[in-house]
Parts: C-alpha cells; sequence; structure tokens
C-alpha cells in the first residue's frame, strides 16, 4: 500500500486545524514518519553538529552526561505475540484481506526477529551508543586526554547497563591510556531514577484524567478504517478491539526503525495508517508523555521536580570538579522519562512550558521525540581558563543541539556557572518550601 498518494491532502488539513505554530511538528513527522514513534524514535548521530566557539580563553574540562538508552528491542514480548495472535486467528478462519495477510507476514517476521531480545540493544542501538560517544570525543578534544577521569554510572536495566559498555569501550579504544571507572547499582536510583510518591499520586489525578480522555476522544485515529483495510468480513472485523489493535501495530510499526536485518531493512507497517492517523496516534502519547513527565498544570505542574535529586547532583558535581589538575567525565544512563523530566525541570529550549490546554503542546513545539528520544542525551559541558578561574562557564547540549538556558547570558550559548547555579538553587529552594508548607 502506498500511503504517499493520499498524505498531501490529510497533512494539508491537520496543518490548518491545528494552526501555524504546529506546521513544524506535522512537518516533521510529514518527513520522517519514524518520529512518530515518540520516545523510541531512534535519534540521529548528526554528521557535523554546531559549536559556538568558546570565550577567549576559556577550554572545556568537565562533562556532565546524562543519557537515554540507545535503540532496544520493546521490552515485553507480549508487544509482539497479542498482535500475532489477533492477525493468526483471523487467517486461521480466512477473515484476512491480502492487506491484511501481509501485516500478518510482516508482524511474524518482526515477531521471531525480537524473541528472547525483549529490552536488549538492537543492532542499530549499539552501534548507535558507539558512535555518540565517538563524536563527544571528536567534539571536546580537550577533555579527551590521557589524563582524563572518567566515570560511567546505569541504572540496574539492561539497555541501560548495555549502551554504557558500548560507550565506555569506544572511549577507551579512541583514548587509551585513560582511567575509568563504570558501575550500575541500585544506591545510584536515587540520583539517577528518582521516586517521590508524593508526586506520582498526583500525576494520574480525577481532572488530569478527565481532560485526557476528552483529549484522546476528540482526537482518536480512525481504527475501523484500518479494520476494513485489514479483514474482509465487517461481522468479525466488529468482534475485534479496533483501538487495541491499531495501538498495538502503531508500536510495531515505530519498531523496525531499530533493526538492521534483512527482514527489518525492508520492512514497514506505516503504510496501513494514513497521516492523519499517524499525527492523532503520536498527538495522544505526546499529550501522556506531557501529563506525566511535563509541566501540565492539570495535575499541579510540578511532575519535573521528581527528578530533583539530578539537578541537586549536577549542581554539587560542578562545584567538587572545579579545582580538580585533570579531566573529568561522568556518563549517566537512565530511562528515557528521566531525561524528560530533567529537561523540563531545568527549562531547557523552552520545554519547561506549562499549561493545561493539551490542544497547544505543538503551537509550544512540546514533542516528545525532540526531548528524549532513544540515545538522546543533556550534556553540561564546563569551561574554565585554569582552576583557579573566578568566572568558569558553562554549555549545555541537548540531543547533539546547543540548548537554551531561562537564564540570561551575555555569551549565550555559554552561560556563567555561578548564575546557572543561583537560579536553579533557588527553584530548588522554592519548590521544598512549598512542600514544607503543605
Amino acid at each position: 500500500m502506498n500511503h504517499k498518494k493520499f498524505w498531501g491532502l490529510t497533512a494539508i488539513l491537520v496543518w490548518g486545524a491545528t494552526g501555524v505554530a504546529a506546521q513544524t511538528i506535522a512537518e516533521e513527522l510529514y518527513a520522517d514518519v519514524r518520529r512518530a514513534a515518540g520516545l523510541h524514535y531512534t535519534q540521529p548521530v548528526p554528521v557535523s553538529p554546531h559549536d559556538t566557539p568558546a570565550p577567549a580563553g576559556k577550554t572545556p574540562f568537565y562533562i556532565n552526561h546524562f543519557s537515554c538508552p540507545s535503540a532496544y528491542y520493546l521490552e515485553r514480548q507480549e508487544y509482539y505475540d497479542d498482535p500475532y495472535e489477533t492477525l493468526m486467528k483471523a487467517d486461521s478462519l480466512g477473515k484476512l484481506t491480502d492487506i491484511g495477510r501481509e501485516v500478518l507476514v510482516r508482524v511474524t517476521q518482526l515477531r521471531s526477529e525480537a524473541r528472547e531480545k525483549t529490552g536488549e540493544l538492537t543492532e542499530v542501538g549499539k552501534q548507535q551508543a558507539r558512535e555518540l560517544a565517538r563524536q563527544l570525543t571528536i567534539r571536546l578534544p580537550e577533555v579527551f586526554t590521557d589524563n582524563t577521569f572518567v566515570d560511567g554510572r546505569s541504572i540496574v536495566e539492561n539497555h541501560c547497563l548495555l549502551t554504557l559498555g558500548e560507550a565506555a569501550l569506544q572511549i577507551s579504544r579512541a583514548h587509551h591510556p585513560m582511567g575509568m571507572f563504570i558501575d550500575a547499582s541500585h544506591r545510584t536510583r536515587s540520583w539517577m531514577d528518582a521516586e517521590d510518591k508524593v508526586l506520582e499520586e498526583q500525576r494520574n489525578n480525577p481532572e488530569a484524567m478527565a481532560c485526557y480522555n476528552e483529549f484522546t476522544k476528540r482526537w482518536a485515529p480512525d481504527d475501523q478504517r484500518l479494520m476494513r483495510v485489514l479483514f474482509n468480513d465487517p461481522d468479525y472485523a466488529a468482534g475485534i478491539d479496533a483501538a487495541a489493535l491499531s495501538r498495538q501495530l502503531f508500536d510495531l510499526a515505530g519498531s523496525p526503525q531499530y533493526e538492521v536485518s534483512a527482514v527489518s531493512q525492508h520492512f514497514n507497517l506505516f503504510d496501513i495508517f494514513t497521516f492523519e492517523e499517524i499525527h492523532r496516534h503520536w498527538m495522544r502519547r505526546n499529550a501522556w508523555a506531557y501529563i506525566r513527565y511535563g509541566g501540565c498544570t492539570l495535575n499541579g505542574g510540578h511532575q519535573p521536580y521528581i527528578q530533583r535529586q539530578p539537578l541537586w547532583n549536577l549542581i554539587h558535581q560542578g562545584d567538587s570538579i572545579m579545582k580538580l589538575d585533570y579531566p573529568v567525565v561522568h556518563l549517566r544512563y537512565t530511562h528515557e522519562n528521566v531525561v524528560m523530566s530533567l529537561v523540563c525541570l531545568l527549562e531547557l529550549d523552552g520545554y519547561g512550558v506549562q499549561t493545561s490546554c493539551l490542544d497547544s503542546l505543538e503551537a509550544y513545539g512540546w514533542a516528545d521525540y525532540r526531548i528524549s528520544p532513544l540515545g538522546g542525551s543533556m550534556v553540561f559541558v564546563h569551561y574554565r581558563s585554569d582552576k583557579n578561574d573566578p568566572d568558569p562557564l558553562v554549555r549545555v547540549l541537548l540531543n547533539g543541539r546547543e540548548a537554551r538556558l531561562p537564564i540570561a547570558s551575555d555569551c549565550a550559548p555559554y552561560y556563567h556557572w555561578q548564575d546557572v547555579k543561583r537560579y536553579y538553587l533557588r527553584k530548588l529552594y522554592a519548590y521544598a518550601r512549598e512542600r514544607n508548607e503543605e
């Protein structure tokens, strides 16, 4: 099925309905529908990233790197099994159309490829981790020297551990000898994957859920159209949970972008959806991510503060490294949602936006795949003239690009560390006072 022949019209209709500012996201999805996988979109490695020269006399000496895992297989076997079993049963009864049988072949192939690999890095993910680490060493050669100490930590999750391993091997291969320590422990969870029962209980409060349910109802994709494409018997199709099957196939549609086998190189499930359906599936997932990890005011606007411990750690490490005689690199690998919450808490590139209107997210440019895709990262790079420099600077890279901070600077995208530290400490203390007053 060729989806391109009807995407142009539906794209225009969607853009017209959601406003001029939303065109950027609609155009991005249209240009690469794999972005609709959201948090499971594989972050491309920039070929020639732009770096603004540092102010005179300043050189990088410290990197604090928080990263999502690289591309991995879906975490549960049921994600592959459930749509497979639904289609297999229909096929055994002769209820699939020609397209339905073709989709079954594709789902069967992907399910076979992912067998006993759930949650593991794919080959693309391994390559992605190595290339991202290699590019970091190329972009910041002053930090990666024979005297550098690299400290790598991961939460105890398979894909995060494996991503750290691939990155560490690449760095040690490029720069040897080099001091390096890597570890994964549940002890790191407090500042790499924090929990907060108070905020988590507020997350899905009645107001937020009522608004989200109303939003998803208005932007529901045409699941019945897809059932007509897959099944040749309307009465049989009426007994299928159309919304569930559509959602399951959409999950699988995003997953082959992570593979490199002969099967997946030619795999495509997005072509069974119209562009409008793809857009609507993504809109609903994006809104869900915003409610859970962004500054959504429907549940108080404080969800990013769940990850305030990583911010405390960033500030503490930024100060403690200042007087060392040698460069230091901290590599941290954690869940995509942790990085998303931290980016929102830091208000990087305006992603700390607070609103109760889920329909406004595209106008604000708040898109999950822009914030914390697979392989995405938030990197604080510290600069100084020497270890006694009274005015060190910091530059932040978000997914490889220079990011804007909500702080005034006379040398942006470089910021005075004391200004950065002051801004975020005030923010953290203000929230602590608010919590104590409740």
